[in-house]
């Protein structure tokens, strides 16, 4: 994949993961029971850089959903922030065709 991370056009992969280093798994939330991504990113060469972990439960009206990107802590707050409007953008899209498929 190719994302603008912290600014930057970053080149990494994705790879779905079962086993998650404990301070990783610590971020999982029992009142979230829907795993919809356990992720490692990593770059070309192989070094790790974060952690996606992606949860949901049912409501009565649909859905609640808790995405989570876990960095490293020396990562800088401008990374973090950029990241967050990435993901608001990307599944704010995912619905809207979700909901245009659905009519």
């Amino acid at each position: 994949m190719v994302e603008t991370i912290g600014g930057h056009l970053t080149r990494f992969k994705v790879s779905m993961t079962r086993e998650l280093p404990p301070p990783v798994r610590a971020f999982l939330d029992a009142a979230y029971p829907l795993s919809l991504l356990n992720a490692l990113l990593s770059l070309d060469d192989g070094t790790p850089f974060a952690y996606c972990l992606h949860q949901a439960r049912n409501t009565g009206t649909g859905a609640e959903v808790v995405v989570r990107v876990i960095y490293p802590s020396a990562a800088p707050d401008s990374m973090i922030q950029s990241h967050c409007e990435h993901l608001a953008i990307e599944f704010r899209s995912c619905i809207r065709n979700a909901a245009a498929a659905t009519r």
